[in-house]
């Protein structure tokens, strides 16, 4: 049944990729597809899912029950919500949700959720990192009937697209999310024809029973006790302040209770984290850290999420939120992860790399397009290290761990833009007995004069190694890098204007180590070397590996045996020393 389950979700998926229109969604995979028994409760989630996504949509169909009323809804239904405030993330995270009926009764519900590229606002993108409301962010769209009985409602269409950028793009994600909850209401009739309307109703609700279990059997493997972390973000753009979240995760038997209540208040600008997504992040920091299980509703029995309306982690309206993900969201999910690694040392990991957005605008002049543009490009950093494995190199964080490389040449053809690079950044992993995986070298040219926007993170602070890791080295993005016109537009930018052939140099932040980094196998660094994963100054001064380099070309040198011995017991001393 559980296979079954997951399956209807993964069709949805499969729809919105085949169909969407925008490259975040359709290339990118930015989308996620769910099931929902009759009384609003995740059931299950498909394999191609956004993490981040399915997390807060916990929140998402409760919502739509609550403003609809089940006595108001019927066959051929579709409600549409994007409320950060309720249900959601920022403005551009767009939810479809349908009602499943079966002889007249309320079953299930399917949702399909995705990134639009645009929904409005000040920014071509919508992801304002300077917004102070969100007003200047996009449409706010409360739970709304975008079909009743399978007719449309022209008017609520026609008001959202004459309010968003590139409307026809907007319309074809639209079109493709429709048609995936369609999909999935099809594939769960299909499901009870063969199974039967109670024996599936019985299997939605032990497939959440066999997940509680799973997870109180998780925490009662755990030690009792308080475990106090903290995670940083970069900065309050608008203050230039950093921000801190503060966790207490607290494992009394089989249940835990996570205690944000000491997270600082709201920020100026749009880094604020709704309450949906800071449930998503510690969902998705379950999912990463506690032994394999299904995710959905069952987990959330199992804990508490405590937290202070109107600070940093439960926005209130207005305040500006378009920037959470990259930001507080990653945030909440470090402190998370940092609090289990505690817990259980043997699945600690050192913490990852977030995404860097970069958002380009303007009007391609190109033979054949003549027309507005707005172009996502995510930069990917290095995942973090744990006990047994080196992290992965240029891979999605938790959060966005279903998402790929949108491919350059697509974007090319796209988009007036060209890619001159994209590489690992060598020495950027975190060091440790296990190394951080790596982050990426990209460097863009712009083929069209337009305006920029960013959001990132770990700018300042780089992600954080763990039991005596090192950090992994932080984001930049600069413009013109190495001439005299270099400026450092940083992560958190908004409609910076970039000249036609002009450079975007984009490096992102390499993921945290695990355990000392003299503790790494010699013969290990000397891979790393030969990869060009780690320099030879960084062999000496981060693992104490003392070399003589052979050839420069090759990447060729061997190892001073008597001089390592000697350096990496100085650098333990000193470790010790504090």
């Amino acid at each position: 049944m559980r296979a079954g389950l997951t399956a209807v979700c993964n069709e949805m998926a499969l729809v919105v990729a085949k169909t969407a229109y925008s490259t975040p969604v359709n290339e990118g995979m930015d989308f996620a597809g769910t099931v929902y028994d009759a009384g609003g409760e995740l059931v299950a989630q498909g394999e191609f899912d956004l993490p981040a996504f399915v997390g807060l949509t916990h929140l998402t169909v409760p919502e739509i029950i609550r403003a609809v009323g089940r006595e108001n809804m019927a066959p051929g239904d579709v409600y549409l919500i994007n409320d950060p405030y309720t249900a959601n993330t920022h403005c551009n995270d767009i939810h479809f949700i349908k009602p499943i009926f079966h002889d007249g009764r309320l079953v299930a519900f399917t949702s399909s959720t995705a990134h639009w590229a645009d929904v409005g606002g000040a920014a071509a993108g919508s992801m304002n990192c300077r917004a102070r409301t969100h007003f200047e962010e996009g449409m706010r769209i409360p739970a709304v009937a975008l079909y009743k009985r399978g007719v449309i409602n022209q008017d609520i269409l026609s008001l959202l697209l004459i309010n968003m950028r590139q409307s026809w793009e907007r319309l074809g994600d639209l079109n493709a999310q429709v048609a995936a909850v369609r999909a999935g209401d099809a594939r769960m009739q299909l499901l009870i024809e063969k199974h039967g309307l109670e024996t599936v109703l019985a299997g939605m609700d032990e497939v959440k029973d066999y997940t509680e279990r799973l997870a109180r059997a998780a925490w009662a493997r755990l030690p009792d006790g308080g475990y106090e972390v903290e995670d940083r973000v970069d900065q309050d753009v608008l203050s230039g302040e950093p921000k801190t979240v503060r966790l207490t995760l607290t494992i009394a038997g089989d249940q835990a209770v996570f205690d944000l209540s000491e997270t600082d208040g709201a920020a100026e600008s749009a880094i604020n984290c709704t309450i949906a997504a800071t449930t998503s992040a510690i969902f998705i920091a379950l999912a990463s850290i506690l032994p394999p299980m299904p995710m959905n509703a069952g987990v959330m029995r199992t804990i508490e999420i405590k937290a202070r309306r109107g600070s940093l982690v439960w926005a209130q309206p207005p305040v500006a939120v378009s920037g959470l993900a990259a930001t507080t969201m990653d945030a909440v999910i470090g402190a998370v992860m940092l609090a289990l690694g505690r817990a259980l040392p043997e699945r600690a990991v050192g913490l990852p790399a977030a995404v860097v957005n970069s958002t380009f605008a303007g009007h391609d002049t190109r033979p054949g397009f003549d027309a507005p543009y707005i172009n996502f490009v995510w930069a990917f950093g290095g995942m973090g290290a744990t006990k047994h494995h080196d992290g992965a190199n240029d891979t999605a964080p938790p959060y966005g761990a279903s998402t790929q490389n949108i491919p350059c040449e697509l974007q090319e053809r796209r988009y007036p833009m060209l890619h001159l690079r994209h590489m690992l950044l060598r020495d950027s992993g975190g060091p440790g007995s296990t190394r951080g995986g790596l982050g990426v070298d990209q460097l863009v040219e712009q083929r069209h004069a337009g305006p920029v926007s960013t959001i990132g993170h770990r700018e300042r602070f780089g992600p954080s190694g763990i039991l005596g890791g090192g950090p992994g080295q932080r984001s930049r993005v600069v413009v013109n890098a190495g001439t005299e016109q270099e400026r450092n537009i940083g992560v958190l930018s908004v409609n910076v204007p970039v000249a036609q052939g002009e450079l975007l140099s984009i490096w992102t932040a390499g993921g945290g180590g695990y355990g000392e980094p003299q503790e790494r196998p010699v013969e290990q660094v000397i891979e790393d070397i030969k990869d060009d994963y780690v320099s030879i100054a960084a062999a000496e001064a981060s693992y104490g590996v003392a070399l003589r380099e052979i050839d420069r070309r090759a990447l060729r040198c061997e190892v001073d045996e008597a001089a390592t011995r000697r350096l990496r017991e100085r650098l333990r001393g000193e470790r010790a020393r504090g």
